[in-house]
């Protein structure tokens, strides 16, 4: 796009977090964007994120809605926030929300935040970003080539939480296989406050809190069993069965292999296997066939993932080129939303494809809560980790 035919649209944010100021500088930069405001109700990350950026800082979304009467939304909350604060702005009259990942807590509130938006012609993306990269792109592509042979089990895993972290896990497998439906889930998952989900050791448990105290805050919340605004569980696991006849597992928290990287998929074929080992920096996504390559299984930087055979010698792996054209990320996906909102483009993050995910999600929570397999769809419009402390279970 040309500068000269580009419009801008008007935009506000609010949550000042690490996240929240990091898409606070790429709308201020963005072509087809002009950031107006920003908002969040923690004064210090308020201050920090609008003097950055030299915008308008307010402390009430609905006072900085109606004074801005912006055209597009973002929403980076806390998780328990994004649902309520979308049907706000969407109700407010903007054209499109770019709502961070979950998309709620509820499934009742995530199914009324796109049923409010598509009821009154708003474009809803949530923050998926992962499906728009270049090494999904390129796996996606493998996958409906059909050179792995039939593809019939899939291991995803992360650190994390299942509704913060295991939402991308989930999102980014469906969008390899053309987001298929889900026939049933199966779910087990622990809750043990104090013991720290994120560390790379098993069971380190929570040391003194930061000096920093907005770190300090998070770290108090966390050792209470709780992670942006939301009771979490220490550990999760899942299976998944997908419609086209793949499984899918998936391990979270303490229950997966804490040598493997953040976001690590493998697909298992009957003629090759596909790895992606995490976010890191190309390669990241090697694949294994007949053919063979110049890398095996080892450990680098303590992370277990395909290394260079030494002396040159031949291995079971090879990297897969990815297009450096197809750039990706959060950015990308602010690139397509300008053209969802202004051109009805379709967008890879639409709500309605954020949704299904978010359905099997909860359907692993209720799953461990019944103690069975749940049958989607989901009956159930709580969130399930809810009722499973106020039943003494969790």
């Amino acid at each position: 796009m040309s500068a000269a035919a580009v419009a801008a649209l008007k935009t506000v944010l609010v949550g000042c977090g690490g996240m929240g100021g990091h898409q606070a500088r790429l709308l201020s930069e963005l072509e087809g964007y002009t950031l107006s405001a920003v908002c969040d109700a923690y004064e210090p990350n308020l201050k920090a994120v609008s003097e950055a950026r030299g915008v308008k800082a307010y402390s009430d979304f609905g006072e900085m809605l109606a004074a801005e009467r912006p055209e597009v939304a973002a929403i980076c909350t806390q998780n328990a926030l994004h649902a309520p604060m979308t049907i706000q702005a969407a109700k407010a009259g903007v054209r499109g929300v770019f709502c961070e990942k979950p998309m709620a807590t509820h499934m009742a509130d995530a199914r009324e935040m796109v049923r409010v938006c598509r009821e009154r012609g708003v474009k809803l993306v949530v923050n998926h970003q992962r499906r728009i990269g270049a090494d999904l792109l390129a796996a996606r592509r493998i996958v409906e080539s059909g050179d792995l042979g039939e593809i019939k089990l899939v291991r995803g895993q992360c650190a994390g939480d299942l509704l913060s972290d295991g939402t991308h896990v989930i999102d980014s497998v469906l969008f390899l296989f053309g987001d298929p439906g889900i026939a049933w889930v199966s779910g087990m998952l622990h809750r043990e406050p104090g013991v720290d989900l994120l560390a790379k050791g098993r069971r380190r448990v929570f040391e003194d809190l930061p000096a920093d105290p907005e770190q300090a805050r998070k770290r108090k919340e966390a050792q209470a069993g709780r992670r942006y605004g939301h009771a979490v569980e220490t550990g999760g696991f899942a299976i998944l069965q997908l419609e086209n006849g793949v499984r899918f597992e998936l391990a979270c928290g303490d229950l997966r292999d804490a040598s493997r990287a953040y976001q690590d998929y493998e697909l298992i074929g009957a003629r090759g296997r596909l790895w992606r080992t995490g976010d890191r920096a190309a390669p990241n996504l090697f694949i294994g066939d007949a053919r063979g390559g110049a890398w095996e299984a080892g450990l680098e930087d303590f992370c277990y993932k395909p290394v260079p055979v030494k002396d040159g010698g031949a291995g079971p792996w090879r990297p897969v080129e990815l297009n450096p054209d197809e750039k990706g990320g959060i950015e990308g996906g602010y690139r397509t939303f300008y053209r969802t909102i202004l051109e009805d483009a379709p967008h890879p993050m639409a709500g309605d494809v954020a949704l299904r995910g978010f359905e099997a999600l909860m359907a692993v929570y209720e799953s461990a809560r019944l103690a069975r397999p749940v049958v989607l769809p989901l009956r159930q419009d709580r969130f399930p980790l809810d009722a499973m402390i106020e039943e003494g279970r969790a």
